[in-house]
């Protein structure tokens, strides 16, 4: 009798998506990931962070099930986006990243975001924050354009030769 009780109480809970159980805490963050394309298409935060029941239940003590790591983003956010996966494992970036090496250097998270897509004027900022200090030979760029004006988005190869 007792866990026929409790599965009735349990029903409520069971019924909520992650990211409603998420909000309690972590309110912007579940508030940025609203506007993502990904929440549009049904993903939630289990979809990166596993069930995370024993972390819910917590006082903040226990970490969610999965916070992937820099060179875990490529694998998870490939499982849907193959094609820019096998792109950005070639590019020098993924090559790093990939290879845990020392040199820091972006995933996928870094330039499209995490829980919320950068705009290009964000991404920008973002390659800038590594390649400020270019090379003179480096072409300057007008304002309104992109480092992706000239390089290949997931490679970053020069479109110009």
């Amino acid at each position: 009798m007792r866990g026929w009780l409790l599965a009735l109480c349990a029903l409520p809970l069971l019924a909520q998506k992650t990211h409603q159980l998420c909000a309690a805490c972590h309110a912007d963050q579940v508030a940025a990931f609203q506007t993502h394309k990904h929440f549009a298409k049904g993903l939630s935060c289990d979809a990166c962070h596993g069930a995370s029941t024993q972390h819910r239940n917590s006082t903040g003590a226990v970490a969610p099930d999965r916070v992937a790591a820099p060179e875990e983003v490529p694998a998870l956010c490939g499982g849907c986006h193959a094609a820019e996966k096998s792109e950005y494992a070639a590019s020098r970036h993924g090559q790093l990243v990939l290879a845990k090496s020392r040199t820091r250097a972006a995933h996928c998270g870094t330039c499209h975001g995490v829980h919320n897509l950068r705009t290009a004027v964000q991404m920008r900022q973002q390659c800038n924050k590594c390649h400020a200090t270019l090379a003179e030979s480096h072409p300057r760029v007008a304002a309104e354009a992109s480092c992706f004006t000239c390089h290949a988005k997931h490679t970053l190869k020069g479109a110009r030769g």
